[in-house]
């Protein structure tokens, strides 16, 4: 079985798993949590709140990090073209639900992965006690793709790999830029 073929199969096998109509409306609700801009929302307020010095050192630095990682994402599907479970599904007689619909562009890797990911990591570097909170969510994202249809777990995987490793580089970078001393005028 190649990779691509395990790829399809898990897709199939997951989604099934995942497409109880309860099932399905608590990931159409938490798959909101891998577009940037209700991240944004949802964290600045909450940074500004809690912690305001880490706000000014990394919040321009996370956004670098996570729209950095979307444009990678962005030109990935452009260059590998493939195709949406449901465009696959169709070309092989088979059904994949999509109870709202699906995305026009590819499938290759996922940005909302790579988002909620990209944002959960940079988190965790900075609050470590709330890692399992952050992890448990980018998780929760990246199989409401799976189970809405949008996403095969390959892509899901690769994209949250993309965004980790942004902004883990992104993370080391401000640490390094803090450690090095000023410039004396």
């Amino acid at each position: 079985m190649t990779l691509l073929a395990f790829d399809h199969q898990l897709f199939l096998t997951l989604h099934e798993a995942l497409s109880h109509r309860l099932v399905l409306w608590f990931f159409f609700a938490i798959t909101w949590l891998g577009h940037g801009l209700v991240l944004a929302l949802l964290i600045v307020p909450l940074m500004a709140w809690r912690d305001r010095p880490s706000l000014r050192t990394h919040l321009l630095p996370m956004i670098i990090a996570v729209a950095t990682t979307g444009a990678v994402t962005n030109i990935a599907k452009i260059i590998v073209g493939r195709e949406r479970p449901a465009v696959w599904a169709a070309q092989h007689a088979l059904q994949v639900h999509t109870p709202f619909g699906y995305p026009s562009d590819k499938s290759f890797p996922s940005g909302h992965a790579q988002t909620a990911f990209g944002t959960a990591v940079y988190l965790s570097l900075l609050y470590p006690k709330a890692t399992p909170l952050f992890l448990t969510l980018a998780c929760l994202v990246g199989l409401s793709r799976i189970s809405l249809g949008a996403h095969f777990p390959g892509d899901v995987v690769v994209g949250a790999l993309i965004g980790s490793f942004g902004s883990w580089i992104g993370y080391r970078w401000v640490l390094r830029k803090r450690s090095k001393p000023s410039p004396i005028s």
